[in-house]
């Protein structure tokens, strides 16, 4: 039983070293971590901090995004993503993620909001993360529209779509598979012939999309910017597969309309876990057809 607690306790201190490491490099890198809570603790997607202090009972971090301090945090689970050089250099950088929790939010003298949080846990790498494509359905992404790029404020019932909702509900076009940074759709000859006889690899769309974590929950909206990477036509099928990278995420502002801002951590802001929940009903749904 010694023996036992010993290496037990031998290799707590390695993670826990692994992760004091990690910690001073998101520190010196002056690294931004980007912020990700459970459904119904906030309504803000894009939420990032810096990290100010840390010890072994837990660390500080500065959102500057808010404007104030509510206590609708404290207690709230939360999943952090951070992007670090490698210490051995050569230009390699990694993308990890850990989970936390708020243990105390503060506001302070100068308006800063302040996280306490606590120790992290379960460190592993956000690379399959941000790079898994999960297939979906109409159960998870209900609706999707593509229009030429455009910012500021247009009358979008005016404004001509090149895929629109009537066409996805006639199956002219159908969303093929989702990943945090890009899109694949499969649209019928007729269709391509009609709204997109010529597609340019590079152009770029505007695009709005609404996506549905589990049966019965509010659907998300969410607004890309997408540029056209891959086209494939198959002379078997008729169809053509249509690659998106997202490039920009977008809001509506109320004097403004229309506001692209580049992407954070190279993926949507809040898309990631609607992806990580499909994945995981993918491989229940698998498991309970076997």
């Amino acid at each position: 039983m010694c023996a036992l607690w010993t290496k037990n306790s031998s290799d707590d201190d390695r993670k826990r070293q692994v992760i004091m490491d990690l910690l001073e490099d998101i520190r010196d890198q002056r690294a931004k971590i980007k912020l990700e809570f459970d459904e119904g603790v906030t309504s803000i997607k894009d939420l990032t901090a810096t990290l100010l202090e840390y010890d072994v009972s837990g660390m500080v971090v500065e959102v500057s995004s808010l404007k104030g301090a509510t206590r609708a945090f404290d207690g709230a689970n939360i999943s952090c993503y951070f992007r670090v050089r490698d210490r051995a250099g050569r230009g390699r950088e990694r993308y990890l993620t850990f989970d936390s929790a708020v243990q105390g939010v503060t506001q302070r003298p100068s308006g800063m909001v302040h996280f306490s949080l606590a120790f992290p846990q379960n460190l592993k790498s956000a690379q399959l993360r941000r790079s898994v494509r999960v297939k979906v359905d109409p159960r998870k992404v209900p609706e999707l529209t593509v229009w030429p790029d455009f910012s500021g404020w247009r009358d979008l019932e005016k404004l001509p779509a090149v895929f629109g909702p009537e066409q996805l509900a006639e199956r002219g076009f159908k969303v093929d598979n989702f990943s945090a940074n890009g899109v694949r759709l499969v649209v019928t000859s007729a269709l391509m012939h009609e709204a997109l006889p010529e597609p340019v690899k590079g152009t770029r769309y505007a695009m709005r999309f609404s996506a549905v974590a589990e049966p019965g929950a509010a659907p998300a909206t969410f607004w890309v910017q997408a540029a056209l990477r891959n086209v494939f036509r198959d002379p078997h099928t008729s169809e053509t597969a249509l690659g998106f990278e997202f490039v920009a995420e977008g809001s509506m502002d109320e004097k403004n309309g229309l506001m692209w801002r580049p992407l954070k951590f190279d993926e949507v802001s809040g898309l990631g876990k609607f992806v990580f929940k499909w994945n995981l009903d993918l491989y229940r749904e698998k498991g309970m057809g076997s």
